[in-house]
């Protein structure tokens, strides 16, 4: 998922300052291929990653909450959201966050599950699930599944949508190439911001 979410962005490319939010433990930055002048990961609490990840000094880690950033207007050249909007109890005051810190010409880039699709959901079968049925947790793992997962993929799209409809605006469907989220497991959203 990481991976479809930077195809499209070469080491050619160039981004000044780029925000992070749903970091976690860090685990994006290593598919970011384009060159970046200051990277902040964020999350509700700041990210623990590898102390070698901050040793340069370009990457930084900080405490945000994506529906309330504490940055000014256009603060960043890029803003990535992994698997973040379906967590959180409004997708779009979140995605008018992502779009208000981003400045002009800036891009947007939002990777969200298709879950409830049929893909999605058989991947999650065979991985996440079946794990968690072999440990005989499978009904606490159902349950923590449903309560984090609390948006659903069509939900989040209209709201994203709706929010960067007046910008330059791409969908791409991974694994296949063609719309449709019962037979795709993720799908990559990208804006480029208009002043």
């Amino acid at each position: 998922m990481h991976g479809g979410l930077e195809r499209r962005h070469p080491e050619s490319e160039h981004f000044g300052r780029v925000l992070e939010v749903g970091a976690n433990h860090g685990e994006h930055l290593a598919y970011v291929r384009h060159r970046y002048d200051k990277y902040l990961m964020t999350d509700l609490e700041v990210p623990e990653v590898d102390p070698e990840v901050l040793a340069g000094g370009r990457v930084e880690v900080g405490a945000a909450d994506v529906t309330a950033l504490p940055y000014a207007d256009g603060s960043f050249d890029r803003v990535i959201s992994t698997c973040v909007l379906h967590h959180v109890d409004c997708p779009l005051q979140a995605a008018m966050e992502l779009r208000r810190v981003t400045r002009a010409d800036g891009c947007v880039s939002v990777l969200m599950p298709t879950d409830p699709g049929l893909a999605y959901r058989l991947g999650k079968a065979v991985t996440s699930d079946r794990r968690a049925r072999r440990q005989g947790i499978g009904h606490m793992h159902d349950l923590v599944s449903a309560m984090d997962h609390r948006n659903h993929f069509r939900s989040i799209r209209t709201q994203v949508e709706d929010v960067f409809r007046d910008d330059a605006s791409t969908m791409r469907w991974y694994p296949w190439r063609f719309a449709g989220m019962e037979l795709n497991a993720f799908v990559v959203f990208e804006a480029r911001v208009r002043g």
